[in-house]
């Protein structure tokens, strides 16, 4: 009996000693982090919102972007990415993120390409002081030819909105083929004003 007892302890011994401590899994929704700073998707109010959750020693606050209106994930905001920097001493904060709509009939199929980018002041006050959305669609939808029952297939590409850059001045030019509008911020109105 004694010599069981001895043998049981070195078993139980050996095995609590062989077996590893299994890491932790932790899963997160965050699409990005930056700072104090997450950009999820969240639920208020029964409806799905993209927001900034700001975590200042524990208090968190949740600033929305936008209400999600799709429940295909697929169509939903990716590609986050959280910037700071700093302009006549204010700190502001470029959130920018990409969605992908596709929409699909018989004779027509369109994917677009919308660019958010926004910049925010996230001091007291917590503004967006600037936003701009682009989209890019790909369009291939098939025509058909006359009065017969011909078809062809065609395909185009539709800009719609600005093109957004940020340069290395932290001044933001909106542009087109055509035209481009520039942006400079004034420190007195906290906002990003024409630039003449």
């Amino acid at each position: 009996m004694k010599k069981l007892c001895i043998a049981l302890l070195l078993v139980t011994t050996t095995l609590s000693f062989a077996q590893k401590a299994k890491p932790k899994s932790t899963t997160s929704s965050a699409l990005a982090t930056f700072e104090n700073l997450k950009a999820e998707i969240i639920t208020e109010g029964g409806k799905q919102k993209l927001a900034i959750v700001m975590d200042n020693a524990g208090k968190k606050e949740n600033i929305i972007l936008k209400e999600i209106t799709t429940k295909d994930k697929a169509q939903q905001p990716t590609n986050f990415k959280i910037k700071s920097f700093t302009v006549s001493g204010v700190k502001l904060y470029h959130f920018t993120y990409t969605e992908n709509i596709i929409s699909e009939t018989k004779l027509k199929k369109e994917n677009a390409l919308i660019t958010s980018n926004e910049i925010w002041d996230l001091s007291a006050t917590k503004l967006k002081i600037l936003g701009n959305i682009q989209t890019v669609s790909n369009i291939k939808e098939i025509k058909q030819l006359g009065k017969s029952t011909a078809t062809e297939t065609v395909e185009k590409t539709r800009r719609e909105g600005f093109e957004f850059t940020l340069t290395k001045d932290f001044e933001v030019f909106l542009s087109t083929k055509t035209q481009t509008n520039k942006y400079k911020f004034n420190p007195t109105t906290r906002r990003y004003d024409p630039k003449k």
